[in-house]
Order: C-alpha cells, then structure tokens, then sequence
C-alpha cells in the first residue's frame, strides 16, 4: 500500500556519505532529506513524524542512539536502520534494544544498504496495510451492529438490511491481507461485550461461520493479551 509517500531521513556528520545514501534510495514515493548535524536532525524529526531513519551512530552534540529515540517518541512505529565505523557487538545489542532495524558496519557495501532499505519501506508498506485493515474491520463491525439494533427496533426494511450486509465485503475469503488483523492490536476494547456481540450477529445469520471464526480468534487474541 503506497497511499503516500514514505518520509526518510539520512542523519550523518560526514557529508559525502549523506549525498551517496540520497542518490542511492530516491525514488518517485520516497522523500529523502540529508542532515550533517544530528541536532538539526532531531529538531526537524519533531516538528514532522518520519518514516525511515538512517543515521550514523558516533556524531558530535547527538548521537544516533538519541536520534532513534527521538524519531521513536513522534513515531512508535519508524523503521531506523544504524550505520557506524565504530561497531562493536555491545553497540549493535544496545541499538537493537533501543528498536533499531538493522544495523550496518563501515564500510558497506551499497547494495547492502540498498536490500536492508527495501526491506525497511517494506515494513513500513506493511503496517500502513495493517493499519487500513483494523480501521476497515472496526467499520464494518460497527455498521453490523448497528443493523443487528435497528433490526431490534423493527425499524430496518428487509431490502434495505439486504443492501447494507452486501456493502459491507470487508470479509470477503480472496481480500488480500486479511490475515494482518490477527496479529494487530485494537488499542482497549470491551473483549467480552464485542464477543458477544457477534455471537448474536452469527446466530442472526449477519455473519458466517468463517467470518465469526475469524472475528472471535481476533478479539480473543486480544483479550489474552490485555489479562
């Protein structure tokens, strides 16, 4: 899903490797921009939410540890992949720990940090289609509801019911990606209330086995997790 274009930015003190890494992942969706001093980095990270963040890890004022979790408070899901020369396995341990992606030693190859960027815009095209599926799920469970309550009321005319289970395809078996919503989280809903509601909506036949099934494991996944 490529809905808009993916934000990045380059953070490193060295000038000529900034300019490489731009030339390198610039493409028609991608916005890129270069920062040669980590403050300036930081500041612009905070006044607009970025993507993809590539920074080096040793850098005067900021380091690129502070730089990842700066981006991280304005955007909990940013991908940010460390370069340095100076890596050791305790630095790679503490960025990994820190949220980092990956995490490059120089001198690389740039068809590494080529493969390791793709995979980056990957993620983020990934969350970006998890995202549009929960809200499209929670859609249409609220609109199924709603029908299950006015037909309550009476106040529901057979065709129109008819016509407004047909639009709503959220849980069509050949949607792509429907399997995300099993794995995403739903921020703090009333588990137990939304199961039974749509234990009432499949014995009203508004849902289908394969539809309740695939609802209930969603909603139950989530009340484990939120015990």
């Amino acid at each position: 899903m490529q809905d808009r274009y993916i934000r990045t930015v380059i953070v490193d003190d060295d000038r000529t490797i900034g300019d490489i890494l731009k030339d390198l992942i610039s493409k028609e969706h991608i916005s890129v921009e270069v920062f040669n001093d980590s403050l300036e980095a930081v500041k612009s990270i905070t006044r607009e939410p970025v993507d993809v963040v590539i920074t080096d890890l040793m850098m005067p004022r900021i380091s690129g540890l502070e730089v990842l979790r700066q981006a991280k408070v304005m955007n909990p899901e940013v991908v940010v992949i460390i370069i340095t020369g100076h890596g050791s396995l305790e630095t790679a341990i503490e960025a990994i720990r820190e949220g980092a992606y990956d995490y490059i030693k120089k001198p690389f190859k740039l068809q590494e940090m080529e493969i390791v960027f793709k995979n980056a815009v990957e993620k983020v095209n990934l969350i970006r289609e998890k995202t549009q599926l929960l809200k499209e799920l929670k859609e249409a469970y609220d609109q199924l509801v709603a029908i299950k309550k006015e037909r309550d009321k009476g106040d529901l005319g057979q065709k129109a019911e008819q016509d407004r289970i047909a639009r709503l395809n959220f849980f069509s078996s050949d949607r792509p990606g429907l399997h995300l919503m099993r794995s995403a989280p739903m921020g703090e809903p009333n588990y137990f209330e939304q199961l039974e509601n749509i234990s009432m909506l499949k014995r009203d036949g508004l849902l289908t086995e394969k539809e309740f099934k695939t609802l209930k494991a969603h909603l139950m996944k989530g009340l484990k997790t939120h015990e």
